[in-house]
């Protein structure tokens, strides 16, 4: 009986937890990344959603003058309701659609997520945002 517990506790041992936990660790290192991404990604549509938002008001904002002087109320110029919401979309680097409707300036703001952590492809994902702003 020389043999000592020890010895005895680790002649049986295969490894298996070692070989468990290196085919776990891929597993473990795509879910966080698919996490990371999602999150990337509502951060880019919010900021999107945002940047739609304000460029509806700006173009809101544009009164034509003449009107105001001649009929005593606020009228939206739509020219320059298009102009400003179009500026505001180009300085924020992103593209979209302006309408105006009557006193209604509607945005479609688009623009693509380049994932970082992920290797998706060479072009990015698409996303867009929507945002009306009525003149006050």
């Amino acid at each position: 009986m020389t043999r000592s517990l020890r010895t005895a506790v680790t002649e049986g041992d295969t490894g298996n937890a070692s070989v468990f936990l290196i085919l776990l660790m891929p597993v473990v290192m795509v879910v966080f990344a698919l996490v990371w991404e999602a999150g990337q990604m509502l951060v880019a549509k919010s900021e999107l959603l945002e940047t739609a938002h304000a460029a509806a008001r700006a173009g809101a904002q544009q009164v034509d003058t003449s009107a105001v002087l001649a009929e005593g109320e606020a009228v939206l110029a739509p020219q320059a309701a298009e102009q400003a919401a179009t500026d505001h979309l180009h300085r924020a680097g992103v593209s979209g659609r302006v309408t105006v409707e009557g006193e209604q300036v509607t945005i479609l703001a688009r623009t693509a997520y380049t994932p970082t952590v992920l290797p998706l492809g060479p072009q990015g994902i698409e996303t867009e945002a929507d945002a009306v702003a009525v003149q006050p």
